[in-house]
């Protein structure tokens, strides 16, 4: 889709441009911002150089902002917001339950006291799934003798060695050890792994029985068992059949925050894309399954997310061990309802889904690591391309003039703001001021005047990109009553409402990285305080 450069987090789009900067600017090294002001020399009337910046969309993102933003080929903004669910991994799939088998020998001293006996170990699962190899992280194989007691007690001592055919352990010996009546073996099994082939789930362990002493063997012949076992296994890989298990991957939500303070708004995306992006370390074959998939909103409207793919979605398998197959599934207004989710406004995307290994149950061989798991993102992909219609906005903000000495008092401030605009979008901003209850109660300013709008640069026809800048020169002057009603706002309440150019006429524009802004400002204040117990103006 896009050949992506990383960014940090952005705050909607570009449109507190202008009074972020206003407001947060602090670039006192710019003495020409006012060199077109004029020159007065009475004592307490100063002239203060602000702003004197050229900015980029990536000057202004906030890193408490909204989504991650990329940029493609063309220097296009997108704007991407991102979910993820991890499966539980693959020993909790598919657990390896403890296993015990038992024999018994029947043990003449008299004619033999050195018997081999070879005895096949079948694994036995719930279903019908196979081992043909097992790579142990930990586990033991223990092996004890039972019914010994009038071999003893007859004047005879019996032990016994064994080994695993097809195994081998860290040393590259085979698993084996030693037990006796009174001594139990226990092999730690870490490092250690059994090669079943292809016999089904059995392996062959051979035990070298011996009976010593010179007893009477009255009582022959004797019936020993033998009690072998597999416990507490954990694998650090198998290589068989895992069988047909269905599992919980999980859900979570995508947050869309672009839309959570977004007031009343006709906005339209080009190509908006739900990108649905499956990494599975399972050799196995995959299927997926969205329970749950939909959009909802602010007021908790809903609208379910529809593809026939959803409801079966078969992944890749990796090649080999220690590999994550990527799978990717695109969803735009051809194959999904993207248009009509879009148009509700969405603050995020839910999902819930489950996975479910080898789905045609033919037995083909699989293997996993006891790490194996599935990951599932969901990302929904906006790209600023398109046109937006009063757009609005809004933030609470500090108020800075508080912090004024209190026997200073500003009798009228002049600010003086040149702007050079190259993004294709127009503003109307206006600061209302906020009680202590966090009522309005005044506002910058108190009717519809051209010194609160920025005009959009215009953009090609064609290519929806911006021709040229637009450039603009306000004066602002604030009275005392003003300067008053602001510096007594407990805060302030920034409102931004913007259309993109031409959007009334149905022209979509492009927002691209290298978009530039440059904004020059100075103040002019008269200010009275006193000093030394006078009044000074």
């Amino acid at each position: 889709m896009k050949s992506l450069k990383k960014h940090i987090l952005w705050p909607v789009v570009t449109v507190l441009l202008i009074f972020i900067m206003i407001l947060k600017s602090c670039d006192y090294s710019y003495l020409d911002a006012i060199d077109n002001m004029d020159d007065y020399t009475y004592d307490a009337t100063f002239a203060i150089p602000l702003i004197d910046s050229r900015l980029s969309i990536n000057d202004i993102l906030d890193p408490e902002g909204i989504g991650a933003i990329e940029t493609d080929e063309e220097n296009l903004i997108w704007l991407v917001y991102k979910g993820r669910v991890f499966s539980i991994p693959a020993e909790e799939i598919f657990p390896f339950p403890d296993q015990t088998q038992s024999f018994s020998v029947e043990i003449d001293p008299s004619s033999k006291t050195e018997i081999v006996v070879e005895k096949g170990f079948l694994l036995i699962f719930s279903e019908d799934q196979y081992i043909e190899k097992i790579d142990f992280r930990r586990g033991e194989f223990n092996v004890k003798i039972e019914n010994t007691e009038q071999l003893i007690a007859d004047g005879f001592d019996i032990s016994a060695q064994f080994e695993i055919f097809n195994s081998e352990t860290e040393s590259g010996d085979l698993i084996g050890g030693t037990v006796t009546p009174f001594q139990n073996a226990s092999v730690e099994l870490m490092g250690s792994s059994i090669d079943l082939g292809n016999n089904a789930n059995l392996f062959l362990v051979k035990f070298t029985i011996t009976v010593t002493g010179n007893g009477n063997p009255a009582n022959a012949p004797y019936n020993i068992n033998f009690f072998q076992s597999l416990e507490n296994i954990k694998y650090e890989s198998i290589y068989g059949y895992i069988g047909n298990i269905t599992f919980p991957v999980g859900n979570t939500d995508v947050e869309i925050n672009i839309f959570n303070n977004a007031n009343i708004a006709d906005i339209f995306f080009e190509n908006p894309i739900i990108e649905i992006i499956a990494r599975s370390s399972f050799g196995t074959p995959m299927e997926l399954i969205f329970n749950e998939f939909y959009a909802i909103n602010r007021d908790n409207e809903t609208i379910p997310i529809e593809n026939e793919t959803i409801t079966g979605w078969s992944i890749n398998m990796p090649e080999s061990l220690g590999v994550t197959a990527v799978t990717t599934l695109e969803l735009n207004r051809t194959n999904t309802n993207i248009d009509e989710i879009m148009t509700i406004r969405p603050t995020s995307i839910h999902y819930d889904v489950t996975g479910t290994t080898n789905p045609a149950k033919d037995q083909s061989p699989n293997f996993i690591n006891y790490d194996s798991h599935l990951s599932i993102d969901v990302e929904l992909n906006l790209p600023l391309f398109g046109r937006v219609d009063n757009f609005e906005l809004q933030d609470t903000i500090a108020n800075t003039l508080e912090d004024l000495p209190e026997n200073a008092k500003i009798e009228w401030l002049e600010l003086k703001i040149q702007i050079e605009n190259g993004f294709p979008f127009t503003a109307s901003i206006d600061v209302f001021f906020l009680d202590e209850n966090m009522q309005i109660f005044d506002r910058l300013f108190s009717e519809p005047t051209p010194l609160n709008l920025i005009d959009a640069a215009p953009t090609d026809p064609q290519s929806q990109i911006v021709t040229q800048p637009t450039t603009k020169e306000s004066m602002i002057y604030l009275d005392e009553n003003k300067i008053e009603s602001m510096k007594n706002a407990e805060k302030l309440l920034l409102n931004v409402k913007f259309y993109t150019y031409n959007q009334d006429e149905g022209e979509s524009v492009k927002i691209l990285d290298d978009y530039k802004m440059g904004v020059r400002m100075g103040a002019r204040a008269k200010i009275k305080t006193e000093l030394f117990g006078f009044d000074e103006d």
